[in-house]
């Protein structure tokens, strides 16, 4: 009888494998090689449908829209799956842009974020028909300039900056010591406060351009609902000012942007300020032990350091159904006594690593095991993977949830730091409890949907790997595997240095 133990909607293990939906997620690396992305499409359509169906019952009386951050992922399929499903599009650059027209999202349900917008982008926005959320203040009169010459009218939303001086815990954002309202006000992102009751008169004065919303993202400052309470009173207060000051002006669009966490929550859970303390812990017993023989010294430590194990998170974030009842209630309930009617107006989220964050996983293979016993005992696990194809996550200091896809019922026998490939430390787990790791075993780590893929790196000239998506026991590649001509195809030898090369033959 096969054992089977769930780990979430798409995850479970069966005898000892790892599956991802109905794929053995070892036979995937045997058959397709490693690393590896996989993305489960039965997942990534069960998302989007939660989000929305956990935001509209706040919503009453308007509708809402799911605009997923297509930064998080940006591949072709992925986008086409949420097309199907109906969701728009938060957009940064030409490139998403044209994955999103491409996957088939709808021009009104994308918007054009960004600052420093060049006149040829906003051509193709114009010409699209899509939202361009404007973020600089000369930004409008480049627009409506544009939008007279093509004989349209463009519709736009401003991207604002409201004050937050209640939110003083610190942020997750930044490895200094500051506070959440510090935290936003220190991102380039969005027109301050003080620009716009002017900015917005100037605007509807503009005979080619319709301010249709506006557009507010905090991003993953902090994972509770204490938060998005606070972020969703502070933005009504600002909306309601705005409407006072632009003559009773009524936004039909209202966009709260993302920064959901993901349920497992992995974000900066390896962040200098856990670092700093284990450093002050650590450092006197250091500077205490130099005065002993090297050896002693050495095997005391071989003691100590093991003690600072590290786990993946255990303190889960709030649920998406959570989320939709404090962010949108809250805006919603904040709005209304404020005298701003929400009749008809669209609400709009933009989630990115809540959305695709739990729809992947990360497939690599052991290469060796590695350990020493003198002058103090380490241990190492070589895999074929590196941190510069997960590279996103490096970034953010996240330590992942990770689990041995062919070893699932085995117990932990050694501390190990779980490393990739590349001539860096590498260090892409650190100080982790593993099993009796052979070379050929497959570490998979989860929640690697989103920011993942779409930011790895060639460093040491290392083809990225490839992403399967994933249906039932059905799998097939989405994004190919590099090869070295891949990798060095964008290379050209001047004519200079083929000329050295053609007179020294």
């Amino acid at each position: 009888m096969t054992q089977h133990t769930k780990i979430d909607d798409c995850l479970s293990t069966r005898s000892g494998h790892l599956f991802i939906e109905d794929c053995d997620t070892v036979e995937l690396v045997a058959k397709f090689g490693s690393p590896l992305f996989v993305i489960s499409e039965t997942q990534l359509r069960r998302n989007v449908r939660r989000f929305r169906e956990a935001f509209t019952p706040h919503w009453p009386g308007g509708s809402v829209e799911v605009l997923p951050a297509i930064k998080a992922n940006w591949i072709l399929a992925t986008r086409k799956i949420l097309s199907e499903e109906g969701a728009g599009a938060d957009i940064y650059s030409y490139g998403e842009l044209h994955a999103a027209l491409a996957a088939g999202v709808k021009p009104e349900m994308i918007s054009v974020n960004g600052g420093g917008k060049q006149e040829d982008l906003v051509e193709q926005c114009i010409r699209s028909g899509v939202r361009i959320t404007v973020e600089d203040l000369d930004e409008p009169e480049l627009i409506n300039r544009v939008a007279q010459r093509l004989g349209r009218k463009a519709k736009i939303r401003f991207r604002v900056k409201p004050n937050f001086p209640d939110l003083q815990k610190p942020t997750d954002f930044s490895q200094e010591k500051v506070t959440i309202d510090i935290g936003i006000q220190v991102y380039k992102s969005g027109i301050p406060a003080q620009y716009l009751p002017e900015l917005g008169q100037q605007v509807l004065q503009m005979p080619n351009l319709e301010l249709v919303g506006l557009h507010f993202h905090g991003g993953r400052h902090h994972p509770s609902l204490w938060y998005w309470r606070s972020l969703m009173k502070g933005y009504a207060v600002l909306i309601a000012r705005l409407s006072s000051a632009w003559g009773g002006w009524q936004p039909r669009e209202i966009d709260i942007g993302g920064g959901f966490a993901i349920h497992r929550d992995p974000h900066n859970k390896l962040g200098l300020r856990q670092n700093v303390v284990e450093t002050w812990l650590t450092w006197p017993l250091v500077q205490f032990l130099r005065l002993l023989k090297p050896d002693l010294r050495y095997r005391i430590m071989g003691k100590v350091l093991p003690l600072f194990t590290k786990a993946p998170n255990r303190k889960m974030a709030p649920s998406v159904e959570e989320y939709g009842r404090e962010a949108a209630g809250t805006l919603h309930r904040e709005l209304t006594r404020l005298g701003v009617n929400t009749r008809g107006v669209t609400l709009q989220i933009e989630p990115g690593r809540c959305l695709y964050g739990n729809t992947g996983i990360h497939l690599a293979r052991v290469k060796k095991f590695k350990q020493q016993t003198k002058p103090m005992p380490w241990n190492w696990v070589l895999t074929d993977t590196t941190y510069f194809f997960l590279a996103g996550g490096m970034y953010e200091y996240q330590f992942n949830h990770y689990i041995f896809a062919n070893r699932t019922d085995d117990k932990p026998r050694f501390v190990a730091d779980i490393v990739g490939q590349s001539c860096y430390a590498d260090r892409i787990l650190p100080i982790v409890q593993v099993p009796d790791v052979k070379p050929g075993d497959v570490v998979a780590m989860l929640d690697m949907g989103a920011y993942q893929e779409v930011s790895a790196s060639n460093f040491n000239a290392l083809p990225r790997p490839a992403t399967l998506l994933v249906n039932g026991d059905s799998a097939e590649i989405i994004r190919r595997a590099e090869t070295l001509e891949d990798v060095f195809r964008r290379d050209v030898i001047p004519r200079w240095l083929r000329d050295h090369e053609e007179a020294a033959a």
